[in-house]
């Protein structure tokens, strides 16, 4: 179980990440929903119905693992997705879901964002699939990326936003911006002339280096 000390660094970072997305035009208005798994299995997260680039840290909320408020305040209506992804990933213990303009852009166009294109990601995240369209804040999320989360840490939801998981909450906000700087990029591409994948040669040549990519930063300011 956390110390007072380890959860005030959960909140403070959950902050951190939530006004990070918003800077970068990952969320807007009243947008997007973060949240950690605490040790004690408890679930930290952002509240519903408001600016997540003006929460201040009392003003998370605390949930069991249905998502039942402990204290005050009312968790977000998306926090259902948040919790099928602790359920059925016990490594997970940091979720993080907004909409990057570029990557929800390609999905509404049916562009999906599989193509082994940039080694960086081939390394990191492999594929980035697109879980079918489901209603948000309804049982449709849930049941629409169970599927997919066994074998993947990001990935998107179709018409919707994108979804990233990690060991803690600046991990899934990296993997975050991947998946954004990955679809720009495929963009480019496509209005440059076209997509050229990276062969089945290179693929495999990167598969044997992957482990160089197995371990990331922790908190701003890391290297690798």
């Amino acid at each position: 179980m956390e110390t007072k000390f380890e959860e005030a660094k959960c909140r403070q970072d959950l902050i951190d990440v939530a006004s990070r997305c918003y800077d970068k035009g990952y969320i807007c208005g009243l947008e997007g929903n973060f949240s950690i798994r605490l040790e004690s299995n408890l679930i930290l997260t952002t509240p519903r119905g408001c600016c997540k680039a003006r929460l201040n840290k009392d003003e998370l909320v605390l949930t069991d693992m249905e998502g039942n408020a402990i204290g005050s305040g009312n968790p977000s209506t998306e926090l259902k997705m948040h919790l099928i992804v602790y359920k059925a990933r016990s490594d997970a213990r940091a979720v993080v879901h907004a909409h990057p303009t570029t990557a929800v852009g390609l999905t509404i166009a049916g562009v999906d964002l599989t193509p082994p294109v940039l080694p960086e990601v081939v390394c990191s995240l492999g594929k980035i699939p697109t879980a079918p369209y489901a209603t948000p804040s309804t049982s449709e999320m849930p049941d629409s990326i169970l599927p997919l989360l066994a074998d993947h840490d990001a990935l998107m939801l179709s018409h919707h936003g994108a979804l990233a998981l990690g060991p803690d909450i600046w991990d899934a906000f990296y993997k975050l911006e991947t998946v954004e700087h990955f679809a720009q990029t495929l963009l480019v591409a496509r209005l440059a002339g076209g997509v050229k994948p990276l062969s089945d040669r290179h693929v495999e040549n990167l598969m044997a280096i992957k482990h160089i990519y197995d371990k990331k930063p922790s908190s701003p300011g890391s290297a690798r």
